[in-house]
């Protein structure tokens, strides 16, 4: 199985007991989901990961932000978040009844099935709300559904080929709908968008709120306000969680732990690993053994 860093964290573990679980294959997931939500239960944080998430949208009062951009989806709607983005979901009203079909993957999903191409539309999207026409739509929740009742009646190898082949048919459909669509999802308020894009450039080197909100020629309290308004988060979190994502990218590259942790900005190891753990669930030297297989014993450097 590869990894799917969002799954090793205990806030996925403990929110996943509401659904099914599905893996069609080493790079692919699939999940129904249906649960009722308020804003007490919700889990409302910006978070990303390092595969491809799709969402079939299906019902509830639900609202998702993916970088500078926000939308509403309607029933059949498609979200697509590429890796690395930060992103989230929020609760529009007091409750709501969440449905949703769910995929994660990597773009490698269907190469065993020699069905590579099937995925060549999520590097072209580069993130996407999809809206469909009605036919498209009509086809690929039958699919989806079809897939969903496939895996339910069972784990025999037959109901598994035949969900594969099912989720193959939905991915055909969605790469034909993608080529003849284009995406339509509007921005954040600009001034909220003007604040992210500098948070984004000067993560690294930004030392406080107060230092952002005066380069920006606003008010801490303003940008600390409008910032949780919108992202449902505190300007310094958001920092730690690009510092983490930041930090992961170098590892993956190879780049020493030590200096991962002085690149992304972090002042010493400790609020490294501290910051790292609480972001992904697991220590910078666990997440670079898991990327090259291999699993450590004792104590952890880092």
């Amino acid at each position: 199985m590869k990894l799917f860093t969002h799954y090793q964290t205990d806030a996925h573990r403990e929110s996943a007991v509401n659904w099914r679980e599905n893996y069609l294959g080493e790079s692919l997931f699939y999940s129904c989901r249906s649960t009722q939500y308020d804003h007490a239960s919700y889990p409302s944080t910006l978070h990303y990961h390092d595969y491809y998430e799709l969402v079939v949208f299906l019902e509830g009062d639900i609202r998702y932000l993916c970088e500078a951009e926000a939308f509403c989806p309607e029933p059949g709607d498609i979200i697509l978040i590429p890796p690395g983005r930060l992103h989230m979901s929020m609760l529009e009203g007091d409750a709501t009844r969440y449905r949703r079909h769910v995929f994660y993957l990597y773009p490698d999903a269907f190469a065993a099935y020699d069905g590579a191409a099937l995925t060549d539309f999520l590097t072209a999207a580069d993130g996407v709300h999809l809206a469909l026409p009605p036919a498209e739509r009509d086809a690929l929740l039958d699919l989806l559904d079809r897939l969903d009742r496939a895996l339910a009646a069972g784990e025999s190898t037959r109901e598994r080929a035949l969900a594969v082949g099912l989720a193959m048919q939905a991915f055909y459909l969605l790469g034909e709908a993608h080529a003849k669509t284009q995406p339509d999802a509007p921005c954040l308020p600009a001034a909220v968008v003007e604040i992210r894009r500098y948070l984004d450039a000067h993560f690294t080197e930004i030392s406080s709120v107060a230092e952002a909100a005066e380069q920006l020629y606003y008010s801490r309290e303003y940008v600390a306000r409008l910032f949780r308004q919108s992202f449902n988060t505190t300007v310094s979190d958001y920092i730690r969680t690009r510092r983490v994502a930041y930090s992961r990218t170098l590892i993956a590259e190879g780049v020493p732990l030590s200096d991962a942790c002085f690149r992304a900005g972090f002042g010493n190891l400790s609020t490294f690993i501290r910051a790292f753990r609480a972001v992904t669930g697991t220590t910078p030297s666990q997440y670079r053994a898991s990327l090259l297989g291999t699993h450590r014993t004792g104590r952890n450097d880092l």
